[in-house]
């Protein structure tokens, strides 16, 4: 668990309609970070379509069918085809995807980190100070984020 970028997100709203822009910004950013590790197709074009929203070439009714769509496309994930042992790795980035895209920060964020961290090695995931660097990492990108919009 991020408690810092807990602590950061009840210290500045981030959960408040005012801050829907730095919340959407923040939790794309964790996800563009794990990005490669998205498999199936059609997450892939959520990921996109997420980010042609944030661009503005998608409009708000197209996000909220987005909005509805990404967490049936989550939960039927099967799995990674890789060979390589990160079958979570893929599920845990599209969680990270669809709740970055509901807007909510924490759970993207803290998706995003196991995706990543899975991603190494199921070995690990077990291990909490496998997660340290992308927590710091998250809490540096919100950091900047927040003075970029204040």
């Amino acid at each position: 668990m991020n408690s810092e970028l807990r602590s950061l997100t009840d210290q500045f709203g981030l959960n408040t309609a005012e801050m829907e822009a730095v919340r959407l910004d923040f939790c794309f950013a964790c996800v563009s970070r794990i990005s490669h590790l998205l498999e199936l197709d059609e997450v892939v074009a959520a990921f996109q379509d997420f980010k042609a929203y944030r661009e503005g070439r998608i409009d708000k009714a197209q996000f909220e069918v987005l909005k509805k769509s990404i967490f049936e496309l989550a939960n039927k994930h099967p799995g990674s085809r890789s060979l390589d042992g990160t079958k979570h790795s893929a599920v845990s980035a599209t969680y990270a995807l669809a709740n970055a895209i509901n807007g909510n920060p924490v759970a993207a964020a803290e998706y995003a980190a196991y995706s990543s961290t899975y991603g190494y090695g199921g070995y690990a995931a077990g291990d909490m100070e496998s997660y340290q660097e992308e927590y710091c990492e998250q809490v540096k990108i919100l950091k900047k984020i927040l003075r970029q919009n204040s």
